[in-house]
């Protein structure tokens, strides 16, 4: 390789890195890697656990409708929020955030990012942990409970080792992990059913449902829908390597959309047939599979959640270096700044971070809602699908999307008007709801609440006042 080479490589390898814009030529993901990496990001012990929520609500059979049906509500406004951006400007979601929330603004698409990444992180080591413990008790060895947050932290650590070449591991691993979890949340399946038998989960009433039906579903669905808006925070990061929309848009959907409703179902069967385990399989596998099926199975979960982590933990990285301060180290100390925090956690409040989990999982939709309906607003109604690239990059009043002091205040307040009607709708503690959720969910209304505000405001207040660039990008198009 000679010098131009490697001076092209590397400027590559930043770009990918830094969050920059990668070029349509460089982008070297195809459907197949973007599929692969999709379904080693969504499916992970995870699934198994928010399957084990549905089956507090439903039965096998509605809670099977539920969860295919929440799958593909939430990956719905993911492909409509972020893939088109992402895939046309190469550019990942903090990036694609500025046109709506500022220049300096974006910080809080960090937060988001960054809190989304190390929820799903820290769960996905503690499970790993939870399953290595498992794997102990299968060779006899009697579980202690220092032993979930020890190897769960060493999980931390190997996810920190593969990250060293960047997003080359991230689609190296991927494509073998995949087939390997995809075909294990089938296996576990199908043994489950096996073991007690058809008419045994047929039968099987839910956990602990609500005495109203139409609550019931709308619970079900609302943990399906905002356990996929998620992606919002992962999305960005793989499809802005692959060359077009359309080339990552089935992609996406099969792979973590209905990836996450595969694993979701062997959880909800888990759950209905061992109603203590709470869908996580690393509580059953070694008694009803026995000691070799077992083990074995749970090695693939350690496998599946290593690269589950993996993406999360690339994807907040990549958010990090878009804060200067942060840019201007070496990609290493950057993936230890994204994942450190994730290590004391799991260590030492492991037990804390599992009974957490449905609360995670109700802010997930919180947060990613209104932020999934102010884009796609901003972007298909108001901007009519063109930013300005340029400006996504320029820090300074010189930037379209400088707004006030860099900052969107319309945004801001579409999003608190967002999280507001999804509070008013349900509590993400004690998940009690309030009419009309049984016919609408809470994240649906608040993605609708925030889009509507969001344009209202630009349309009386930014566009007015020439912020956003509303007002060039209008005049250039009806040019």
């Amino acid at each position: 390789m000679n010098s131009q080479e490697q001076l092209a490589a590397q400027i590559d390898k930043v770009a990918m890195q830094d969050g920059l814009p990668q070029p349509r030529g460089k982008r070297a993901w195809g459907p197949f890697t973007i599929f692969s990496t999709s379904v080693a990001t969504a499916i992970a012990t995870w699934c198994f656990i928010i399957g084990g929520f549905v089956a507090y609500y439903l039965p096998a059979g509605t809670g099977t409708l539920a969860i295919i049906a929440g799958s593909l509500l939430g990956i719905l406004f993911i492909v409509l929020a972020c893939l088109p951006v992402s895939s046309k400007y190469g550019i990942d979601v903090v990036a694609a955030s500025k046109p709506q929330l500022g220049s300096r603004g974006s910080v809080f698409a960090i937060l988001l990012v960054y809190g989304a990444t190390l929820g799903w992180n820290v769960f996905l080591f503690v499970l790993l942990g939870r399953a290595v413990t498992a794997i102990l008790g299968g060779f006899g060895i009697a579980p202690q409970e220092w032993m979930t947050g020890v190897f769960g932290g060493v999980g931390v650590l190997v996810v920190l080792a593969m990250l060293r070449n960047g997003a080359e591991n991230v689609r190296r691993f991927g494509i073998f992990i995949s087939l390997a979890v995809l075909g294990l949340s089938i296996v576990i399946m199908i043994m489950l059913i096996a073991s007690s038998g058809l008419e045994a989960l047929i039968a099987a009433p839910a956990v602990a449902a609500w005495d109203s039906t139409a609550v019931n579903w709308t619970s079900a669905i609302e943990v399906l829908i905002a356990s996929n808006l998620s992606w919002w925070a992962y999305t960005g990061a793989m499809v802005r390597n692959s060359p077009s929309a359309r080339s990552s848009l089935w992609p996406v959907v099969f792979g973590l959309g209905l990836a996450v409703g595969v694993g979701s179902l062997t959880g909800l069967y888990g759950a209905l047939l061992q109603p203590d385990s709470g869908g996580d399989p690393t509580q059953y596998l070694v008694d009803v599979g026995g000691p070799v099926f077992g083990v074995i199975a749970l090695v693939f979960i350690v496998l599946a959640n290593v690269g589950t982590a993996l993406v999360g933990a690339y994807a907040s990285t990549i958010a990090f270096r878009q804060i200067a301060t942060v840019r201007k180290l070496s990609w290493f100390p950057s993936t230890l700044i994204a994942t450190v925090p994730a290590l004391v956690l799991v260590v030492f409040f492991s037990g804390f971070v599992f009974d957490n989990f449905g609360t995670f999982l109700s802010m997930l939709g919180l947060a990613f809602a209104p932020m999934c309906g102010i884009q796609i607003v901003d972007y298909f109604l108001l901007r009519r699908q063109r930013l300005d690239v340029a400006s996504i990059y320029q820090n300074n009043r010189d930037s379209q999307y400088w707004y006030w002091g860099g900052v969107n205040i319309i945004a801001f307040i579409a999003f608190v008007a967002g999280a507001a009607a999804y509070l008013y709708l349900l509590d993400p503690v004690t998940y009690i709801s309030r009419p009309p959720f049984e016919f609408m969910t809470a994240s649906i209304p608040a993605l609708v609440v925030a889009g509507f505000v969001y344009w209202l405001g630009t349309k009386l207040v930014s566009i007015p006042a020439g912020k956003g660039g509303y007002t060039k990008l209008h005049t250039k198009l009806d040019k």
